[in-house]
């Protein structure tokens, strides 16, 4: 009989890259909680802002998210050890020391370090996804130990592919090798035909991880490889701080201007199903995964669509219909303005929305703003809200569906006790999943650990969210009388003219 997942990693080392984004930082927090027989973790971390890799590492356990971990082990970081690095170099920036340490020591991967800007230049973008990913196959295969090389992507790498999204990896219209030689040679040629080799993918942030997910089929084709693909990563559902989340990326930075009434309308399919994965429940997947390709490994490339939307749906009419529920309950400290949401798929009417509900009322504030002598910055902000709507439009105007047989199929072969400690399938979590509840979860969450927001002042929150209400009202009913009032005008004015 097969080992479970926590008999599995005793004793073995780990390497873990992007170890302190999002997602790294809980993939860190499950394996020393949940796996304290875990040797050693060793994540690869580059100097920031002259911060180095030991000094970055001293703030690292201070976050809110390892507070449960420390409190039952207070001597969980003693099995971390960081290592300098830089994804985004040759090499990955390892000193042939270290190098060799990890070739000794490593018996399992968990590759998640990537940019994840839409907007980064190609050559960045390369540099990271792609021939970082090239860069650790050329490490991995050296590993004495090496068990499972695990890569994690995303399910809209393949966002240009039509129909079904299946679990394979799709053949890039480029050659990663020719632009990973054109990298070295002269970035900036890159830079400048950025446009015509994107062809049908949505930015570089797509097209690199599609790469990337190519570089892993063809050099990693004899090591244990697997590619997980997760969907739209949101906060943490259950464990161990519900709601949790540290930045204002993605979905969560569109859910903040919402809420805050800065942002009043999106470019999207109202009735298109949104394909998320709570961060919790996507690191329980990819250290199944991981176990799943250790034991029931066929000995070719596993890929596996991290996908719940075909089980869990929720549409972006959903979203706004149970926010605007969540935000009557846990308003946010600071408002721009009462929040709602006008949702259109029609460009058109999206840029005369824009328009009215969005630069209108920004170049109205920042006005007063200048004549109070104060920093104008509303129509700086809704520049920026503008071009990420348009950017994240490839994604929320068309529906997606995800085959996730592969994926699915990995909570089958787990053991029950594991199912209990690393939830996959939402049957593994016992109860039905609301999605409203979770929703309050994930506004609660943002209140506290990004905003730090103190509860006990929700009752001051809600008092200035019903005089936001009356006053939203007031203002539509002054508008609409004004308008009535300008249409009677004309009506009078031709009336006279021609009879």
């Amino acid at each position: 009989m097969n080992p479970s997942v926590v008999e599995w990693l005793e004793g073995k080392d780990i390497l873990i890259t992007g170890a302190t984004g999002f997602m790294g930082k809980c993939l860190v927090e499950k394996l020393l909680r949940c796996c304290p027989g875990v040797n050693r973790l060793y994540l690869i971390v580059r100097t920031k802002r002259g911060t180095d890799a030991q000094d970055r590492m001293k703030d690292y356990s201070k976050n809110a998210l390892f507070g449960t971990l420390l409190e039952q082990n207070p001597n969980a970081f003693d099995k971390v050890i960081a290592v300098p690095g830089d994804m985004s170099a040759l090499e990955c920036g390892l000193s042939k020391e270290n190098q060799q340490i990890l070739k000794e020591n490593i018996s399992i991967v968990f590759h998640t370090a990537a940019s994840v800007r839409f907007d980064d230049s190609l050559s960045d973008a390369l540099k990271l996804n792609t021939r970082g990913t090239y860069e650790l196959i050329k490490i991995a295969k050296g590993m004495k130990k090496l068990e499972v090389f695990q890569y994690v992507s995303t399910t809209y790498c393949n966002a240009n592919v039509e129909g079904t999204i299946e679990e394979k990896v799709y053949p890039s219209h480029l050659d990663w090798r020719i632009l990973l030689r054109l990298l070295e040679k002269d970035e900036a040629i890159l830079d400048l035909l950025v446009n015509k080799l994107i062809s049908t993918q949505p930015n570089t942030y797509t097209l690199t991880k599609s790469l990337a997910e190519n570089v892993v089929l063809e050099v990693g084709n004899d090591i244990p490889a697997i590619i997980i693909r997760p969907s739209v990563v949101i906060p943490i559902m259950t464990e161990p701080l519900p709601g949790w989340s540290d930045n204002l990326n993605g979905v969560v930075g569109v859910t903040v201007g919402v809420s805050k009434g800065v942002l009043r309308t999106f470019k999207c399919a109202p009735h298109a199903v949104l394909d998320y994965v709570p961060v919790d429940v996507a690191i329980n997947g990819m250290i199944g995964a991981a176990w799943a390709k250790r034991f029931h490994n066929d000995g070719q490339l596993s890929v596996l669509n991290q996908t719940y939307g075909d089980r869990i749906p929720v549409t972006f009419d959903d979203i706004v219909k149970y926010g605007v529920e969540v935000n009557q309950t846990y308003p946010m400290e600071n408002y721009m303005w009462y929040p709602f949401m006008v949702l259109t798929n029609n460009t058109y009417y999206y840029h005369l929305l824009f328009f009215f509900l969005q630069l209108i009322p920004a170049l109205f504030i920042d006005l007063l703003l200048k004549l109070l002598g104060h920093k104008t910055m509303l129509l700086r902000l809704n520049i920026k809200i503008y071009n990420a709507a348009m950017a994240l439009s490839d994604f929320s105007e068309k529906p997606f569906k995800f085959d996730n047989s592969n994926y699915q199929s990995v909570s089958t072969k787990m053991h029950a006790s594991d199912r209990k400690i690393f939830p996959i399938s939402e049957k593994d979590y016992g109860e039905e999943i609301v999605v409203l509840e979770f929703m309050k979860m994930f506004q609660k969450g943002l209140k506290k650990y990004v905003f730090h927001e103190k509860e006990e002042n929700q009752e001051k929150y809600l008092r200035m969210h019903n005089r936001l209400y009356y006053i939203d009202r007031a203002t539509r009913m002054a508008l609409l009388g004004f308008l009535v009032w300008k249409l009677a005008m004309w009506g009078s004015f031709l009336l006279n003219k021609y009879s």
